[in-house]
């Protein structure tokens, strides 16, 4: 029986070689990763709507698969928006049992040389509550990928929310799982009338202001 990892590295050659795939998509199959084409496919349409003068907040890059499709995006409105990649890359046991760590950063370095994403993602090694007191830039599009504890979803979510301007976006990863924190988070957000979806695609749920 092959190996979890054997399988991971087979299915992400397939996908780079996959011509049916848009070049974006080829990048983003390269690159190892928990969402899928079709998930990365709405981060990068999502990306496309972003306008000049704000900024993507990506909370959680592991090896820069979703930081791809944001990137890449981002890249084909030519709007110069930049994509800032908030991980710490720090030892640390995911909910579901994954395993992460500075060898992701090193990972995340290579991805971004690879791809030509380095032109517009600034990698901040920082944990949401170290980030955002001294952020500034106006956020139109957040995509919470991180701790998927509630606690931990809880967190970011209140770290970022003042910097969403009026018109702004939440992608929320894992978000279809009810023991999971981005569920049980977005259950909220839609009780309290003030959010709306947007869109869904696989488990990646998205909302925005109602109006």
């Amino acid at each position: 029986m092959l190996g979890v990892q054997t399988t991971a590295r087979r299915l992400i050659r397939r996908l780079a070689g996959d011509r049916t795939l848009s070049p974006a998509m080829r990048a983003v199959g390269a690159t190892a990763g928990m969402i899928s084409i079709p998930e990365a496919d709405l981060l990068y349409d999502l990306a496309r709507e972003v306008s000049p003068g704000h900024c993507i907040v990506e909370v959680g890059s592991y090896r820069g698969r979703s930081t791809v499709a944001l990137s890449l995006g981002a890249q084909n409105a030519g709007n110069g928006v930049v994509v800032y990649a908030v991980d710490p890359h720090q030892t640390f046991t995911g909910i579901l049992g994954g395993q992460f760590g500075p060898k992701d950063r090193a990972a995340f370095y290579r991805t971004m040389l690879r791809t030509g994403c380095w032109e517009n993602v600034a990698l901040v090694n920082l944990s949401s509550e170290r980030v955002t007191p001294g952020f500034e830039a106006p956020v139109q599009l957040l995509f919470i990928d991180g701790d998927h504890t509630e606690a931990g979803v809880r967190r970011d979510w209140g770290c970022w929310r003042s910097l969403l301007v009026a018109s702004a976006k939440v992608a929320f990863d894992d978000a279809t799982n009810p023991d999971l924190g981005p569920y049980k988070l977005l259950a909220e957000l839609l009780a309290s009338g003030e959010w709306r979806q947007a869109a869904a695609v696989g488990k990646v749920r998205v909302v925005e202001r109602s109006h």
